[in-house]
């Protein structure tokens, strides 16, 4: 069975969780301990996702020493990934 390429019509967001380029410490929480960045292209661009799980241990490890705003969007986004049953939250990080 093959594999298509399909065209994207429509790719909806809720606005920036955290940013690639200055939450330094997200990004080293994620580059350590998951496969956060592998789908994403040179430029830190594209489709990618973190397990729940991983972002809540992520902030019971580093929550006090990130940004205060951040810390409450990716609380959102395990929330909203909770109520739809999902078990990972995915980003479109451009």
């Amino acid at each position: 069975m093959s594999i298509r390429a399909h065209r994207v019509e429509e790719i909806k967001t809720n606005g920036g969780s955290f940013n690639l380029w200055h939450d330094g410490k997200v990004v080293d929480w994620l580059r350590q301990n998951t496969c956060f960045f592998e789908p994403l292209n040179l430029d830190w661009c594209g489709l990618t996702e973190v397990e729940v799980d991983d972002l809540k241990t992520m902030l019971s490890e580093i929550g006090d020493e990130i940004d205060e705003d951040t810390k409450k969007a990716i609380m959102e986004d395990i929330m909203s990934a909770e109520d739809q049953d999902n078990s990972y939250v995915q980003y479109y990080c451009y």
